[in-house]
């Protein structure tokens, strides 16, 4: 499979690692107010995408880092016990039928898609089952992405697809979905961010990131092959079909499709339910 286009990936500061709750979120400060494990109480700046999600209530963790004597939480995750332990459930599981196929670990048309548990652009969980019931596009990407002929062009056509199944009357009844190969920076905000700035319909169309090794797994059983060298990520692109069944129908290859690629394909699912 040939890869393209390397891609700069941006260097992280030096950071410490947060967990705890959040108390409240002030939009106009763009902050959030939050509780240590060890009980300490601690205001830290947050991004646009997760001033608006909020986590008001819930156990987040995150990397705090401070700026010119202000402290910034970054790459907010949820991380309440119960979803935690899910999520490591679903992992082990996906890691182990990764190892079990081996050297034929992408699936074809026909085959079963591949199980997950992520989160999406508003923090809710998002498993594989989750997505039974109605067919599904699927694309990869990821937001630091600079070329435009790779992971912008993708996206272009999803939401340039969203709007075609819209107007075609079928836009709550077919989910895009896209996967983030670089949960390391892709957090729920930055997706939600990512999403608004393209147009992308929250209704119809969700963004998801979750942990690194899951992420991983994903992409070998989706054939999306990525590699991270010298500073730089290469990848390949493809889009994909699933069933209301979870089987995977269609599978394009590259980042770029037009509406008319899936549209005869979706209906007919739609109508055969």
């Amino acid at each position: 499979m040939r890869f393209l286009w390397p891609l700069l990936a941006l260097a992280s500061l030096a950071a410490e690692p947060f967990r705890g709750g959040v108390i409240s979120a002030d939009p106009a400060a763009e902050t959030l107010r939050l509780r240590a494990e060890d009980g300490r109480e601690l205001t830290a700046r947050v991004g646009v995408g997760d001033v608006a999600i909020g986590w008001v209530g819930r156990t987040v963790r995150g990397e705090l880092v401070e700026s010119d004597g202000r402290l910034r939480l970054e790459r907010v995750f949820p991380a309440g016990s119960e979803e935690l332990r899910a999520e490591a459930e679903v992992a082990a599981a996906l890691r182990r039928d990764t190892v079990e196929r081996g050297r034929l670990v992408a699936r074809a048309t026909g085959d079963e898609a591949p199980v997950f548990f992520l989160w999406d652009q508003d923090g809710r969980v998002v498993r594989s089952s989750d997505l039974r019931g109605k067919p599904y596009v699927v694309n990869f990407i990821f937001t630091r992405c600079k070329a435009a002929e790779m992971c912008p062009a993708s996206t272009a056509s999803m939401v340039a697809l969203g709007k075609a199944l819209r107007e075609a009357g079928l836009g709550d009844k077919v989910r895009l979905v896209s996967f983030s190969f670089d949960p390391a920076y892709d957090s729920p905000g930055v997706l939600r961010a990512y999403a608004q700035s393209w147009g992308a319909d929250p209704a119809q169309h969700r963004f998801l990131t979750g942990q690194r090794e899951m992420i991983r797994d994903l992409m070998r059983q989706q054939g999306i092959l990525t590699m991270q060298t010298d500073g730089t990520i290469v990848h390949n692109a493809a889009t994909v079909v699933v069933s209301a069944h979870g089987r995977i129908l269609a599978r394009k290859e590259g980042p770029r499709f037009l509406p008319e690629d899936f549209l005869p394909l979706l209906r007919r699912q739609v109508e055969a339910k």
